[in-house]
């Protein structure tokens, strides 16, 4: 994903695993948490909402919620993306992840996506071994205890060498650099930020505040640059979970 406006930044088949894991990969439960049906409860507003923009375009949305139940966290996140000419929708692309986080580590996961017609599924449970994952793209496979999904709203994303995919299922290996700090526009006000640069099986850009809000990611997908803007963010909250 590569920063355009705002807080918008980067580069990579992320669509596919961020919205690919997200139309990339591009942008985690508590044992026995399952995915829900439908998404989170629409009365409740999410704590970050993107508007996904592909070549300048609007192409949807990437909502991201939290929710504290005991010592678990449990993040839902949403992505709704379509590309349409007209009253035709060319592609379309819809990815739903439940996260469960105990003591900053990742306990469980459960992800649906259906890239334009292509399902996958992934499943993920901490065990003594490590996280063990089964995927419909790549079977099992035992991923390190601490690994970090790409779903991008954990600040300790750009520390990462590797992440866990969260569409295919797959471990991805990843060189994070810090680009620069800058200032964008969150809600008509001016946050300082570090944008980072990723590389190796992903390629693509991330911006998080000082204070570790995730605000952005870019990057390129079927030629287009996908961008990221921050249409809501609930600041104390999101700062509550980067910390944890």
């Amino acid at each position: 994903m590569t920063p355009s406006k705002g807080p918008s930044v980067v580069t990579s088949p992320v669509l596919k695993v961020a919205a690919l894991t997200l139309l990339l990969l591009v942008p985690g439960l508590g044992a026995g948490a399952a995915l829900p049906a439908s998404s989170p409860d629409p009365a409740q507003a999410p704590a970050l909402a993107f508007r996904v923009e592909r070549g300048g375009t609007p192409i949807g949305t990437h909502r991201i919620s939290f929710t504290q139940e005991g010592d678990a966290l449990i993040v839902d996140i949403e992505i709704n993306l379509a590309v349409t000419f007209g009253p035709l929708t060319l592609f379309h692309y819809e990815h739903r992840n439940r996260e469960v986080w105990r003591g900053g580590k990742l306990v469980s996961l459960d992800t649906e996506t259906d890239d334009d017609g292509h399902k996958y599924t992934v499943s993920a449970r901490a065990s003594d071994g490590g996280l063990a994952v089964t995927s419909s793209a790549h079977g099992s496979l035992t991923a390190p205890a601490d690994i970090i999904p790409t779903s991008y709203w954990n600040p300790a994303t750009v520390t990462q060498m590797q992440l866990l995919d969260t569409q295919a299922g797959r471990i991805v290996d990843v060189t994070v650099t810090p680009v620069a700090t800058r200032e964008v526009a969150v809600d008509g006000a001016a946050v300082t930020a570090r944008e980072y640069e990723m590389a190796g099986d992903l390629k693509l850009r991330l911006l998080y505040s000082l204070q570790n809000e995730w605000l952005n990611v870019a990057f390129v997908a079927r030629g287009e640059e996908v961008d990221y803007t921050v249409e809501r963010l609930d600041r104390a909250l999101v700062q509550r979970v980067a910390s944890r």
